[in-house]
């Protein structure tokens, strides 16, 4: 075993559910992988779709710049 292991983390860092959402040219999509555990899987998806959303939400900000007041600013109008 490792030093650098967790000792509480007999497996390591092994994939044990896998979610593959398809969606085809006509709009058809497919669902595969561990759908039979409904309650599992849906907290599954909520979790892809929160880290969608953040990832989308800091990209906006990087990319968009500040927005400060005017009157912060040493221009004069």
């Amino acid at each position: 075993m490792s030093i650098s292991r967790d000792p509480d983390d007999l497996y390591g860092d092994d994939v044990v559910a896998v979610l593959e959402i398809k969606c085809r040219r006509n709009g058809n999509m497919s669902v595969a992988g561990c759908i039979d555990h409904e309650y599992y899987a849906l907290a599954m998806l909520d979790s892809a779709r929160d880290t969608i959303k953040r990832h989308n939400a800091k990209n906006k900000i990087n990319n968009g710049g500040f927005i400060i007041p005017a009157n912060d600013t040493a221009l004069k109008v």
